[in-house]
């Protein structure tokens, strides 16, 4: 009943927690006339499923004024042009706007219960002008790193002319490029111009790598005299919005990054924004690694389409942030890099329960560890590897609960189910310096369960019994060392599975865990 009676405080008054669960995208842009779509996110508790969720639009006093909320109430500056949904299986709700004027631009928030009282997130709403743009103009818009082509037509007079394309800077066109083979400093290495065959009268000029300073109108030009054919562009370069992720403490989140087949062999990475336009490495292709990310994170290229992913287990509350990913031959975000964006939020009233982040035994002795999983998934196969550093990751399996063991691990490694628990021990005895590492708990199901933990080795006598340190998550597990762990019984496997399996390495993947799991972990 007390337990009941904080939950629902919980999704009333923000005492309750140093920090609001509840997340949203941090600012949002868009242009007169158009329309936007904002999606919050809250912890799907019974209660705040079932509270009121709003949409508000904070005063000059501090106030916040209801716009639209869950309960059927729309402002009347809202009228005929917003709505509010909820959609309390996935913790969300989205708020739809459409018809934006510039008056619309504010400070807003979205949030649960009361508007003074209840948990919310800080919204920032920027709507420009729209451009002023001549009739017969082609507008095109582009992602930021990514490639146009911009189509001038002309006539067949002016077939045999010079052609060229413009841009207007200020109250003049300034050159960017023209057929005798000009290109402007500032397009240099990333644009060509080419004519087609004289009956298709069409030159075409192809910018690559775009940047936001690319933006702006152009005039494409066929002939100097007044007999001239023109064109007018109008390039629209799109800064990418963040995807919104919104994760629990200490569970796992995983970044699917698309770039597209033009950048399939370039070095591809993740970085976290910092101070400014400041993205440090997280890791990237070229055995890059940020220190803070040891032992907790896989990146696997898919390097046929251009895509790869990135996991990161164990999940921190600094982990929190703006993430990109892109491709550059450096490894890091470079001016024109293809990318794509996320905003990590990092949920602290976590559903994924504390467990030791690291464990240490002495040499001969043992260690137990605990894993957590989902238990609406108590069927599920568990799995244990060790995470391995080497150029991109790898985390090969050790052992799972049907009973397999790898070979080199018999007699000293075992996996116990506890049902019911929403936990898995593994244990391992006869230890070495050379167990020392990370290791990752995890299951065919639920991937955002996927939790690390770090056994060290210490000096000591194997005779000492599980200690706990000091509150922190960290134990020293030194159990008997003459406890022998039973060797689990093989799961049977017909002569062409173990074909199948010989020689291949377990590589942790989002979206080929389950595949994995049922075919079978796979020995050395």
């Amino acid at each position: 009943m007390l337990l009941f009676v904080l939950t629902c405080l919980l999704a009333v008054f923000p005492a309750i927690s140093t920090k609001s669960p509840i997340f949203g995208p941090e600012e949002v842009n868009s242009v007169e006339g158009n329309s936007v779509s904002i999606t919050c996110y809250y912890p799907p508790t019974s209660v705040n499923r079932h509270t009121r969720k709003y949409w508000c639009r904070q005063g000059a006093r501090g106030g916040c004024i209801t716009l639209i909320s869950s309960e059927g109430y729309v402002s009347s500056k809202y009228a005929g042009r917003a709505n509010l949904t909820n959609f309390p299986e996935n913790g969300t709700f989205v708020v739809n706007i459409a018809q934006l004027s510039q008056d619309d631009s504010g400070r807003y928030k979205c949030g649960l219960g009361i508007n003074s009282r209840g948990l919310s997130f800080d919204v920032s709403l920027e709507v420009s002008q729209g451009p002023g743009l001549l009739n017969d103009t082609k507008v095109y818009t582009v992602d930021l790193g990514r490639t146009v082509t911009i189509n001038c037509p002309f006539k067949t007079e002016n077939a045999q002319k010079r052609k060229s394309l413009y841009k207007q800077i200020g109250l003049y066109p300034v050159l960017v490029i023209d057929s005798s083979g000009y290109v402007n400093p500032n397009y240099t290495g990333r644009i060509r111009l080419d004519i087609q065959g004289t009956g298709q009268l069409l030159f075409s000029v192809v910018i690559n790598q775009l940047r936001l300073s690319d933006a702006g109108q152009y005039l494409c030009q066929a002939g100097d005299d007044s007999n001239s054919n023109k064109k007018n562009a109008d390039l629209q370069v799109l800064k990418p919005e963040p995807e919104l992720v919104y994760e629990d403490l200490r569970g796992s989140v995983t970044f699917h990054c698309a770039l597209g087949p033009e950048v399939a062999n370039v070095a591809k990475f993740l970085c976290r924004q910092s101070s400014g336009e400041n993205c440090d490495v997280v890791v990237n292709t070229l055995g890059k690694r940020a220190p803070a990310f040891e032992g907790r994170i896989l990146l696997n290229p898919q390097d046929k389409d251009g895509s790869f992913s990135v996991v990161i287990t164990g999940l921190r509350k600094e982990d929190a942030g703006r993430y990109l990913c892109g491709a550059h031959s450096d490894g890091q975000l470079q001016e024109g890099s293809p990318i794509q964006a996320w905003q990590l939020f990092v949920n602290e009233e976590s559903t994924i329960p504390r467990s030791p982040t690291v464990v240490k035994g002495v040499a001969g002795g043992s260690v137990a560890v605990l894993c957590p999983y989902n238990r609406k998934e108590s069927k599920s196969i568990k799995y244990w590897c060790l995470w391995e550093g080497a150029q991109n990751g790898r985390c090969p399996l050790l052992v799972d609960s049907e009973g397999w063991v790898k070979a080199q691990y018999e007699g000293r490694l075992s996996l116990l189910e506890e049902p019911g628990n929403g936990t898995f021990t593994v244990i391992l005895n006869q230890l070495t310096s050379r167990d020392a590492g990370f290791y990752w708990c995890l299951t065919n199901g639920d991937t955002l369960w996927r939790t690390t933990v770090e056994i060290k080795i210490i000096e000591g006598e194997p005779n000492l019994k599980e200690t706990s340190l000091g509150g922190k998550e960290e134990f020293v597990a030194t159990t008997e060392s003459t406890t022998e762990t039973k060797e689990p019984k093989k799961a049977k496997r017909s002569s062409k599975e173990e074909a199948e399996m010989a020689y291949k390495d377990f590589l942790l993947q989002s979206s080929t865990v389950a595949a994995e799991a049922q075919d079978g972990p796979q020995e050395a």
